[in-house]
């Protein structure tokens, strides 16, 4: 490259050196001192980005702070620092958070989701900052004009030691000024010792903890030696809530063998409903969709019990675990709000709104729950009734043409496709409410066969709360095969109370 190309080059290269350089600096900065507030879980949380390589729990000042090593590049951490929570006494807290703790990955994938938005965020910020200097070293660089900074070189070389002896002035004005701004409290002598941390391990000798609950350290102090007894019940929820859970998913391979595979041709979905916030009972679906070759979720509602904003734990979850299917869904009586269907459409899933929808070649068709009830709570109305609801879905329904019938209605309450299913205008209606199955039933209208089908509560509710370290009643979910879009096959898969998995016959639907 020849000198004049390097001269061209170099005031460019600068520039572009510069940007980077302040990107980065001011990004960093901002990331570092950044912050959002959150519900995670069963409380409102303020997560802030560290660079320790831990993720930290700061539970407040009665419980002890817990952490777990992160093993992120660059030693990226989160501190989460717990706050309010709308639980009425500490040990239905701590059922709780431990209940939602044996199945973290949906609230882990959150965290993670909201600090690489606070990265991009920074950055961002960081781009802009960088563009700003840039343009102003150009714009003083190109106002100064090449004569008049020939005449600053020659004079900044030409004066002996003259920009030396202000290098150093400069020098020692910064070495002042960062030493003014970090030496005071470094001078200071602590009054409270750094904090150690212990091994949850050290702390229950006696338990025999997972491989995730080894990493775990508990910060040493009162709040941890006097609360052993809380944190133990704890972590004991936690292990029986794991090892049920787990028992279950591992059993759903062995069974494998009586589950209706999918063909080259066929479309399987796997339905569930009724979950009410029973994330435990994820992975084990998760497991029976994965054996089944399913490529879509089929979700009828009652995720939350009250439709609570910290219950949207369970709709991460479900995105989490089934984050490979496509998740169509409608929300539940249990779910009214707005919480739930909003956290549903953020993570991506198609919620049906009485309009008709085709996902993987099948075409929907239904609508969230009209009615509003909350966890022991009578029902209210909502916008409109259920029985308005039926007949306005059945319009909907019944002026598609032939060659675009609904293949697939969803609801929750089976009372909303009660004028669908009277008129014949779709081929399958599924739903939920009823905690225990109905059907499937087929009868024919205008010659065109019509069924409907309820599934029991893949959460295990007896009413309308099932988060718990086991089922309160079998969880059931339900495979269905298509063929073309068209439905041709239903099997429902069971979740026993004594930790058992039974597969359903196969049973063929009619064309």
């Amino acid at each position: 490259m020849t000198r004049k190309r390097v001269q061209a080059v170099a005031p460019w290269a600068g520039l572009v050196m510069l940007w980077a350089a302040t990107t980065m600096l001011v990004g960093a900065l901002g990331f570092s001192n950044d912050s959002e507030r959150v519900t995670i879980g069963a409380h409102a949380a303020t997560i802030s980005p560290t660079f320790d390589g831990h993720a930290t729990l700061d539970l407040g000042a009665v419980l002890p702070r817990l952490r777990i090593a992160t093993d992120t590049p660059g030693g990226v951490g989160v501190n989460v620092d717990i706050q309010e929570t709308d639980a009425d006494n500490l040990t239905e807290l701590l059922n709780r958070d431990a209940l939602i703790a044996s199945q973290p990955d949906g609230e882990i994938a959150r965290i993670q989701q909201v600090i690489q938005e606070m990265a991009v965020d920074n950055l961002v910020a960081g781009a802009g900052s960088g563009l700003l200097v840039v343009v102003v070293v150009a714009t003083l660089w190109t106002s100064l004009g090449r004569r008049r900074r020939r005449e600053l070189w020659d004079y900044v070389h030409t004066h002996e030691r003259r920009f030396e002896h202000r290098a150093l002035v400069v020098l020692v004005a910064m070495l002042i000024t960062i030493a003014s701004i970090f030496g005071p409290g470094r001078m200071r002598t602590a009054e409270v010792p750094p904090t150690e941390w212990r091994p949850l391990s050290e702390l229950l000798p006696q338990l025999s903890l997972d491989p995730r609950l080894k990493r775990v350290e508990v910060a040493s102090g009162f709040s941890t030696t006097g609360g052993v007894g809380v944190i133990k019940t704890a972590v004991e929820t936690y292990e029986r809530s794991t090892e049920f859970y787990g028992r279950l998913r591992d059993q759903v391979p062995r069974v494998g063998g009586r589950i209706h595979q999918a063909t080259e041709n066929e479309t399987v979905a796997l339905l569930v409903s009724d979950r009410h916030d029973n994330i435990g009972m994820d992975p084990v679906a998760a497991e029976v969709a994965k054996v089944a070759g399913a490529k879509v979720l089929i979700d009828a509602g009652d995720d939350s019990s009250s439709g609570q904003s910290w219950e949207v734990f369970s709709i991460h979850s479900l995105r989490e675990h089934f984050k490979d299917l496509k998740v169509v869904a409608v929300a539940g009586n249990h779910d009214a709000g707005g919480h739930i269907e909003d956290a549903m459409r953020k993570n991506g899933f198609t919620v049906l709104d009485s309009k008709p929808v085709e996902v993987e070649g099948i075409r929907f068709l239904g609508d969230s729950d009209p009615t509003k009830t909350g966890l022991g709570s009578a029902d209210s109305p909502g916008d409109e009734t259920i029985a308005d609801q039926s007949k306005r879905l059945a319009d909907v329904a019944c002026e598609q043409p032939d060659d675009k019938r609904i293949s697939t209605m969803v609801v929750h309450d089976p009372s909303s496709y009660a004028e669908t299913a009277a008129r014949g205008c779709a081929i399958l209606l599924l739903s939920g409410h009823l905690h225990r199955q109905v059907g499937p039933e087929t009868k024919v209208v205008d010659d065109r066969p019509v069924t409907t089908y309820t599934n029991g509560t893949t959460g295990g509710a007896a009413y309308a709360f099932a988060l718990g370290y086991t089922l309160r009643r079998p969880g059931e979910m339900t495979l269905v095969t298509y063929t073309d879009g068209k439905p041709i096959g239903l099997q429902t898969v069971t979740a026993g109370l004594a930790g058992e998995i039974t597969v359903g016959p196969y049973t063929p639907l009619p064309s």
